[in-house]
């Protein structure tokens, strides 16, 4: 008797919102799920959501809601009728769904995840705890209240009859410092950091979004004794912690069993890290030094048995920690995480007596987490930097600003610790340390949202190439914080040309699009000084519609977007980078900058940075990039206006593209060099020089009349395999080569075994400066101010599987998509990326000089478009011949082979 396995597998990856556990629920939560068939053409018919209040409800089939089976192939931003009804402010509820495929299947239910629904919270107004002033003692030092211990009554809890707990806080006084305010344990065990950073110009009012952060501790409680531990930071006088502890009850209750208020204990955290007032500055912040003294710092603060009682009640802050311009928000995207790292390649060098190096292998952004055993009461210098100098020892001045050089004091025995502040840094360096270091005395306490690994992968036979992608994907696993910037290390702000990189390379390594959707909407509100970034932000956000299948963002500030077009002078302008600035650069609705004597708009972008990278270029009053970017950026809007329905606009935005373009190409193309010049003047005179730039930005946005015109661009842009620009202006120049079937010259620019110092190639990135995040420049010589963790140079990742496996969504949520695999010279390359609907796995090898075999694989509810070169011949799809070089294939794994003429 054979049992009959059903094909159909479990959901997975359920996501309210875009996040794994979503708070921010207010109406129409948006559901998504993974499904999987181990069958070809296999798609969902349709599907069953159930929502219970409790674990064991949902697991007895006692609903809340049951949407019964709907008759939809949807798994994405899927809004259910009729449940907003079912719903309650404050509550939280779990979910979970089961679907149907084509073939008569039926999956069984995927398991539960929770969310919760946004309630106003009731502790109004709101007053946070601190550490109160008070006078040193002894040799301590004064207590700045810089950095402050918390712990909380000590609580004791019945486990069986909590289903969830949950612990809301935020905190004030971080803000100077671009940063989240906080570190949160439950029982020793590390819960989160919080809170996410305010968004002024909330979403273009006046007011300020403060967020708050949900940590799920459910799975961290003791039988018993427990504790709630916090280490906070804050140097403006609103300083401040506020924190509940909620229990959602078996019974469908829930109470609040701990609020921060004066029965929690605290002490300042001066001493501890030897925190007299100095600090690590750059040119937009400032941070404090931790000079580490273990005769002060309480080791084990965070554990349940550790005795408090010498501790001071903390002090409630009088001052209210919201005002009238601000607004308390649930945080939108995953909460950031603590999480140690012992990379494989780290290792200790003991550069000569009492001097030692730690390499972690890679670059962090974060703390340490130290556990010395020392023989005897030691005092010694602590350097850290990410780079070394040239006699082999830690460049502890950052080039970007900050002076990492710290002072620890040991005692004898056992120093267990961790630092607070947030650095950038790859190596350590112990200077009059006295004693024994293992791998394991010292490690990495970074800050990362969840990422997970297995998502992604690429491998090729070229082994620079690999070496990139693992570059840029490690990247983006390092620098996801609570908003993507441009690095911690220096600025640590967004912008929207950096985005442009960071959100595209974060689509093609992880299934997390909360962050850029975070950013996106941050960035509307809070445009930065380049005019051409301000429309970067348009293109954004028709991608995370194309990525997400959520149009929730375009619908909501569709109007927003539409005014940074607007880009004329006017009273709201704000020209060039200034160290002066101190204000918000608002999303003002600006003035009409198109031109319509002429067909173009004038003003001009940021074209690169720095200066010196513009290859000449000369600004006139009408710009050649800045308008190929409006001609694209326009075609964008024109399908946003007419997905929207605002079919005018449509109409509106259309035109304009279409006359930029003609006009860009009638006046500013040159025939003879198949170039575009620079730009044009007032009076309409030409400045003729042709800067790379003017031909890239032009070929990367289509402005183009054939395949002619767009082969003599190429050959321009593609300056015979070198670079020209900075390592952020190379993607516009790789975009443009492979959208016009120019992938072997993008291949060839990669693939530059030049390492050499100072060569503008990623050999010397990896070889030369050792980079293991992307640097914001080639080398310190063309930005001696740079930073080594900057993810605007993450360029490869979003190349290879955009450009050279052609993996693009075709329609939202990747419902179609294509691929279209363009490997150069390569002879074997395989990727997985992730998609809204799953994984897609691509396998391209030579198994002759001529002889070409592609295994593709598409997620259940996905279908792609395969498109082969024209000179393909003898086309079998799973060994069946085919006539065509472009067809479509539905869900499943397919092998395709081909012969492919040799070049003569």
């Amino acid at each position: 008797m054979s049992t009959k396995i059903c094909s159909l597998q479990t959901p997975d990856h359920l996501k309210v919102n875009l996040i794994s556990f979503a708070y921010n629920i207010t109406s129409n939560p948006r559901f998504s799920w993974w499904n999987h068939s181990q069958n070809n053409g296999s798609y969902q018919t349709a599907f069953q959501i159930v929502i219970s209040h409790r674990l064991r409800d949902i697991k007895n089939q006692t609903y809340l809601f049951d949407s019964n089976w709907i008759y939809s192939t949807n798994n994405t931003s899927i809004v259910l009728n009729n449940l907003n009804d079912k719903l309650i402010a404050g509550e939280l509820y779990y979910w979970k769904v089961r679907i149907k495929d084509n073939l008569g299947n039926t999956s069984v239910f995927s398991e539960p995840e929770k969310f919760i629904c946004q309630a106003p919270l009731k502790e109004e107004p709101f007053h946070g705890i601190w550490s109160p002033a008070s006078a040193h003692t002894g040799k301590s030092l004064p207590n700045l209240g810089n950095v402050v211990f918390f712990r909380s009554p000590k609580i004791k809890f019945d486990l069986k009859q909590i289903d969830s707990a949950i612990i809301t806080a935020f905190s004030r006084g971080s803000e100077p410092q671009f940063i989240q305010g906080f570190d949160i344990y439950m029982n020793e065990k590390s819960v989160g950091v919080g809170s996410a950073r305010p968004q002024p110009n909330y979403h273009n009012y006046n007011k300020t979004a403060v967020f708050y952060n949900d940590y799920d501790v459910t799975d961290f409680l003791n039988t018993g004794d427990n504790v709630i531990s916090v280490i906070a930071g804050g140097t403006s006088k609103r300083r401040s912690l506020w924190l509940k502890l909620t229990l959602y009850l078996l019974d469908g209750t829930k109470k609040d069993v701990c609020i921060t208020d004066n029965t929690w204990k605290a002490l300042d955290a001066s001493s501890a890290f030897g925190d007299f007032g100095s600090k690590a500055r750059t040119l937009y912040f400032e941070m404090v030094l931790e000079n580490i003294d273990m005769q002060y710092y309480p080791q084990k603060w965070n554990t349940v048995t550790f005795d408090d009682s010498k501790w001071t009640p903390a002090w409630i802050n009088p001052d209210l920690m919201l005002n009238e311009e601000e607004l308390l928000v649930p945080f939108d995207s995953e909460n950031s995480l603590r999480i140690k790292i012992d990379e494989p390649a780290k290792k200790i060098t003991k550069l000569a007596e009492q001097n030692y190096l730690i390499d972690l292998g890679k670059e962090i952004i974060g703390s340490l987490k130290v556990n010395i055993v020392s023989s005897k009461d030691q005092r010694f210098n602590v350097l850290l930097g990410e780079q070394k100098s040239s006699d082999g020892h830690v460049r502890h001045h950052l080039a970007c600003g900050p002076d990492y050089i710290e002072n620890w004091t040991l005692v004898k025995g056992v120093n267990q610790f961790s630092t607070f502040q947030v650095k950038n840094f790859r190596y350590i360096e112990l200077v009059g340390f006295q004693g024994e270091l293992n791998l394991n005395s010292i490690s990495a306490w970074a800050i990362q949202q969840p990422f997970n690994d297995a998502e992604s992968c690429f491998e090729s036979d070229n082994d620079l190439l690999n070496r990139e992608y693992e570059l840029s994907k490690y990247t983006i696993k390092a620098t996801n914080q609570d908003l993507f910037v441009d690095s911690q290390a220096r600025e640590r702000r967004p912008y929207e040309g950096d985005l442009l990189v960071n959100a595209q390379t974060s689509y093609a390594v992880s299934s997390h699009y909360s962050l850029s959707r975070h950013s996106i909407d941050y960035l509307i509100d809070n445009p930065t000084w380049p005019e051409d970034y301000k429309l970067f932000i348009v293109e954004m956000a028709w991608l995370d519609y194309l990525y997400t299948g959520d149009f929730e963002l375009l619908n909501k500030r569709y109007d927003d977007l539409k005014i940074k077009f607007n880009r004329g002078k006017n009273s709201d302008s704000f020209d060039g980078a200034s160290n002066d600035f101190k204000g918000n650069l608002r999303n003002t609705k600006g003035a009409d900058n198109f031109d319509s004597k002429v067909g173009l708009v004038t003003n001009n972008g940021l074209i690169d940075w720095p200066i010196p990278e513009r290859d000449g270029f000369i600004e006139g009053t009408y710009n050649t990039p800045f308008n190929a970017i409006y001609y694209g950026t326009y075609l964008i809007m024109g399908k946003i206006a007419h997905l929207t329905h605002h079919e005018k606009d449509e109409e509106f935005f259309i035109e304009r593209a279409h006359s930029i373009k003609k006009q860009l190409i009638n006046r500013l193309y040159d025939e003879k060099t198949g170039t575009f010049f620079d730009s044009l003047n007032a009076d309409l005179t030409i400045n003729k020089h042709s800067s790379h730039h003017s031909s890239a930005y032009a070929l990367c946005y289509g402005v183009y009349k054939n395949q002619d015109m767009a082969d003599k661009l190429s050959k321009f842009v593609a300056n015979d395999g070198k670079f020209v620009g900075s390592i952020y202006f190379i993607y516009f120049i790789l975009k443009g080569l492979i959208d016009c079937n120019h992938a072997d010259q993008a291949i060839t620019l990669l693939t530059s075994q030049e390492n050499t110092k100072d060569a503008k190639t990623f050999a010397a990135i990896l070889d030369n400066l050792e980079a293991t995040i992307a640097p914001e420049a080639w080398s310190n010589h063309y930005k001696p101010n740079m930073t080594l963790s900057h993810p605007w140079g993450a360029t490869p990742g979003l190349t290879i599987v955009q450009g050279i496996f052609g993996i693009n969504p075709l329609s939202a949520g990747f419902d179609k998509f294509t691929i279209k695999v363009r490997p150069g010279k390569l002879q074997k390359l395989k990727v997985t990326t992730p998609s809204p609907k799953g994984l897609i796995k691509i396998d391209y090898c030579h198994l002759t000089p001529e002889k070409v075999e592609l295994t593709v694989t598409i997620p259940m509810n996905s279908q792609a478009v395969v498109e082969i070169p024209n000179q393909a011949n003898q086309i079998l799809l799973d060994k069946h011949p085919i006539t065509t070089n472009t067809f479509e294939l539905k869900s499943g794994k397919y092998t395709i082979s081909y012969n492919q003429p040799q070049p003569v």
